[in-house]
């Protein structure tokens, strides 16, 4: 079990304290969270995180490649998930947009980030 995270802080639960996720919502969060921070910004684990922050910098017609790579990267250590769709497109503010979807255990987990 880990600790619920919304937007970087950490959920209430009333008198329970913190609220906790487990199982596959608390493999979500771990996916959504390595996939967010910038690898090498985390001094006690510099392997922890991923590159799709650079994505910007490559050429465009690369870009979906170099983002498979980069999630496999992030999430080596997370050896039950498999990567089955991934959709790199732009919102209307130019901003990247990444949605992935993963395969767990017979369960599909889809995540949406920005980048």
């Amino acid at each position: 079990m880990e600790l619920k995270l919304e937007n970087g802080s950490y959920v209430p639960g009333g008198a329970r304290g913190l609220e906790q996720v487990d199982g596959a919502e608390e493999l979500l969060q771990r996916i959504e969270m390595k996939l967010r921070t910038k690898r090498g910004s985390f001094y006690p684990l510099p392997e922890y995180g991923s590159r799709l922050y650079t994505l910007h910098s490559i050429k465009p017609s690369l870009r979906e490649n170099a983002a498979k790579q980069f999630i496999l990267e992030a999430l080596a250590d997370e050896p039950q998930l498999a990567l089955e769709s991934l959709d790199l497109g732009t919102k209307g503010d130019g901003e990247m947009r990444l949605d992935a979807v993963f395969s767990y255990d017979g369960e599909r987990l889809s995540v949406s980030t920005g980048v």
